[in-house]
């Protein structure tokens, strides 16, 4: 009796050992989006997604002012595991500002934005456009969007110390740090609304400023 049980025990021990390989041998040799417990993509041909395997994906948005907001940061979502390079190419085109990076074990899905940051958005600064007063929308340093030009308030009639900073302020990003902190609190304005207060101050005391 206790010979068979021992046998018995042995056919066991042999039948959950092999399962063992079994189960082993395809973890490693099937495909990778079926690996158990993993988030993954394929690596595909040399043109395809860089070799290795990727446990998370970052999706960011970068605007005009330099702000990079992060809108997805996890295990990658069930609609990508397995795209290739040309797959997510399709699915983030280069041609609306997107690009695909990795980051050790993550894959960054970077969108850069012809805008401003929600926060930025309602900025307003004072500048220069062909020799002109002007208003751009967003902060100092980021003349990218014109709103308008203000022809009624000629330059040449503007304070000589109002007159410096607007120079100043078309090459911001050379200014040292002392000088910009006046710059922004000087032509820099949260809102529309804020800007109109300082230009209409200027229409009734030009040259006061």
């Amino acid at each position: 009796m206790l010979k068979r049980l021992l046998i018995i025990l042995v056919g066991l021990a042999i039948m959950m050992g092999v399962a063992a390989l079994v189960y082993v041998g395809m973890l490693f040799l099937g495909e990778p989006s079926a690996k158990p417990g993993l988030t993954v993509f394929r690596s595909g041909p040399p043109a395809a997604l860089p070799v290795g395997n990727y446990t998370a994906v970052q999706e960011e948005r970068e605007y005009l002012c330099g702000d990079i907001q992060v809108i997805f940061l996890g295990n990658a979502p069930r609609e990508l595991v397995g795209l290739d390079r040309a797959e997510l190419e399709k699915r983030y085109p280069q041609g609306q500002g997107w690009t695909i990076q990795e980051q050790g074990r993550t894959l960054i899905l970077h969108q850069r934005l012809e805008e401003f940051c929600p926060e930025h958005q309602n900025y307003r600064h004072l500048g220069l456009y062909e020799g002109q007063l002007a208003v751009y929308q967003g902060p100092l340093g980021h003349n990218e969007k014109l709103l308008r030009v203000e022809k009624n308030l000629p330059v040449s009639s503007l304070s000589s110390d109002l007159q410096l900073k607007l120079h100043q302020a078309t090459e911001f990003d050379r200014q040292d740090a002392q000088i910009q902190a006046i710059l922004r609190r000087e032509l820099e304005f949260p809102s529309e609304q804020a800007v109109n207060a300082l230009l209409e101050n200027l229409d009734e005391a030009t040259g006061e400023y």
